[in-house]
């Protein structure tokens, strides 16, 4: 095998981790966004009737709520609360729904570890492909990339509306090593807080807002191409190339990084804050 065919490869194996660890960091951004959203939780439970299946009112369940966020954030030490249930002040969870939200908690961690583990990876092999290749170049892969990463999640997205409570199960098989989260819905307050159709619209959320990002940053990539490539374009244009060149011929990965990682930190979070506006729950 040739060096050439080698580097070809390589280039290729370096977008592919770009552009999933880019699609990982919106999925698991916009999964903190909507699991720490007041406004859907107090949408779900009203849809889902929760008051009245908890005998507990709004507020109460708000307040419980909140509670769980800092729990789960690492601003509280546990989740045990009180509450007002149908008059009187009781404890709202049991000691099994507290321990397994401690094991809850540690997969919140994961993900928030995770989260900043993959827009570094995004950033570092951003940086890298414009070194070996091209501002231009680099544009145009990830676009390719995150074509085929959009194709995976589609497909993904589909399968799990289809038998969306086998894949709950699954889910809770592969990330929890007991039995916990078998809660009982006549007496556990936690699953009558959070019913199936809780996490149902939970997760259509999250593929939505992450499709509307992925979508944005696609249609963003091929615009700003556009842009570079053209042919009649103005001194603007032109020190943006002359800027790009110099950077792809640098033997210096700091510049290397330090100009990518801009650049793809303003492109997106920029998209990431409007597509977010776009998909209010």
């Amino acid at each position: 095998m040739t060096m050439r065919k080698v580097k070809k490869i390589f280039i290729w194996v370096v977008t592919f981790v770009m552009a999933f660890s880019l699609i990982l960091w919106l999925f698991l951004f916009n999964l903190e966004h909507v699991a720490f959203n007041l406004d859907f939780y107090k949408n779900e439970y009203l849809k889902n009737d929760v008051p009245s299946v908890t005998k507990m009112e709004i507020g109460e369940l708000l307040k419980v709520t909140e509670k769980m966020h800092e729990y789960l954030k690492g601003k509280a030490d546990d989740m045990d609360v009180l509450a007002n249930i149908g008059g009187d002040l009781v404890r709202v969870f049991n000691d099994k729904e507290l321990a397994h939200m401690k094991d809850v908690k540690n997969l919140f961690k994961l993900g928030f570890w995770l989260k900043d583990i993959s827009i570094a990876v995004f950033l570092a092999f951003f940086a890298l492909l414009v070194w070996q290749t091209s501002f231009v170049k680099t544009l145009s892969l990830l676009q390719k990339g995150v074509g085929f990463s959009l194709l995976a999640l589609l497909i993904l997205g589909v399968l799990i509306v289809l038998d969306f409570e086998n894949w709950f199960t699954l889910f809770h098989l592969a990330f929890f090593n007991n039995d916990l989260w078998l809660l009982d819905v006549e007496k556990d307050r936690l699953i009558q807080m959070f019913p199936l159709n809780f996490f149902e619209d939970a997760v259509y959320l999250i593929f939505k807002n992450t499709l509307i990002e992925i979508l944005a940053i696609t249609g963003g990539v091929f615009a700003i191409s556009k842009l570079l490539k053209e042919p009649h374009r103005g001194s603007f244009y032109t020190h943006i190339e002359v800027f790009s060149s110099i950077i792809s011929s640098s033997s210096s990965f700091v510049i290397v990084s330090f100009s990518s990682s801009f650049s793809a930190i303003a492109i997106t979070l920029s998209l990431c804050s409007r597509s977010i506006f776009l998909a209010k729950v």
